[in-house]
């Protein structure tokens, strides 16, 4: 997941790069100002990535507690 989440940081700063000189935000875009935004961009999809595990893991957790529920469980919540 890391190498996907890679390659994803480095297309959001290569794109971040390009529209910043189109638009000519910045004068000045230093080699460390691309690191820093790499590196953030990175640790935020790999803090989705994991908050994203957790959900599986709640979501299938959810899916097998209901996978052992009786008809009449089910229709109580109805009733």
């Amino acid at each position: 997941m890391h190498e996907k989440n890679d390659d994803l940081a480095l297309g959001i700063v290569k794109l971040y790069v390009e529209e910043v000189a189109r638009l000519g935000l910045k004068r000045k875009l230093d080699l460390d100002s691309v690191i820093n935004a790499y590196l953030y961009t990175l640790a935020r999809l790999n803090k989705k990535s994991e908050e994203m595990k957790s959900f599986d893991k709640l979501a299938e957790e959810e899916i097998q507690e209901k996978k052992t529920e009786t008809k009449e469980q089910v229709l109580k919540d109805f009733i």
